[in-house]
């Protein structure tokens, strides 16, 4: 896929994932308002968050996608970990105060009013949120956008909240009053096991982890698979947001002319090239 395709496609995402917020935050908004529901609330909260981080995620997607310059001259990638990292912290401020209400629901439990209104719109939020991620997995796997990835994982959850929220509502239909903070409560774990993750995935980023052994792996395989090439050594990978960083000695025989060895050095950035079409690829060729 085109460079250009490709940042079209990270940017309608996030145009997408900030209108699906802002449409879900005011329907939460009006029918936490009328049933004075704990769990709508929660849901509501992170609905709150999204469109905040949607926000964040967006410029933080166009900065990543600018190209290199003489300041930044392995472009700006990064600029999505740091977008995944704030994502972390406003879902971290929702959390804390979705746990002040649950303790204070839990201690002062209390009937809901508008409780089928409740229910639709939450069930409606559950549906919308799963063709967003549906659409946000999608352009995941074509750009491999981190900050679209972190923003999918995060909605991912939001659909089984959405869902226990659901079910938090019947129970108080039928009397069960102590089940709608109990599923808020339940939110909040969920919300934290998100941020986990996110942080883990903005850090990895940061700190240039080197990709799964999967990958290098398949890159080994890709570079031995050429004619011509003795060996390799000191492979060496990163990923920056959607961008691969792989760096190699290519082994080449020793008495070949210079133009030969360039050439076989040619076909393996471009073996490689054809399975991580966004990798930058840098090689050093050593005589054997």
């Amino acid at each position: 896929m085109s460079d250009v395709r490709s940042s079209r496609l990270v940017k309608q995402a996030a145009y997408a994932s900030m209108l699906v917020a802002a449409v879900l935050l005011l329907s939460k908004l009006v029918v936490w308002a009328m049933s004075d529901s704990t769990s709508v609330l929660s849901s509501m909260l992170d609905s709150m968050m999204d469109i905040v981080a949607s926000v964040v995620n967006f410029f933080a997607i166009r900065y990543a996608l600018m190209p290199a310059d003489d300041d930044h001259p392995f472009g700006h990638s990064k600029a999505e970990g740091i977008a995944a990292l704030l994502q972390a912290a406003f879902i971290c401020g929702s959390v804390m105060m979705l746990l002040l209400q649950v303790a204070d629901r839990l201690l002062h439990p209390q009937a809901l009013a508008a409780l089928p209104e409740s229910i639709g719109v939450m069930v409606f939020s559950t549906l919308l949120t799963l063709l967003l991620v549906l659409f946000q997995r999608w352009v995941y796997r074509r750009t491999g956008s981190l900050a679209i990835k972190a923003d999918s994982a995060h909605y991912a959850s939001d659909i089984l909240t959405n869902i226990a929220v659901v079910g938090a509502l019947l129970g108080v239909y039928f009397g069960w009053l102590w089940l709608d903070p109990v599923i808020a409560l339940v939110v909040a774990m969920v919300l934290l096991k998100s941020v986990y993750s996110i942080v883990v995935m903005a850090l990895d980023v940061l700190m240039d982890k080197a990709l799964e052994p999967e990958a290098e792996q398949q890159i080994a395989d890709l570079i031995e698979a050429q004619a011509g090439v003795q060996g390799f050594h000191d492979l060496k990978t990163r990923q920056a947001g959607a961008v691969q960083f792989i760096q190699l000695h290519l082994e080449l025989e020793a008495s070949q002319p210079l133009h030969q060895a360039h050439a076989t050095g040619d076909r393996v950035e471009q073996a490689i090239r054809a399975v991580f079409p966004r990798a930058e690829v840098l090689i050093h060729h050593d005589p054997v």
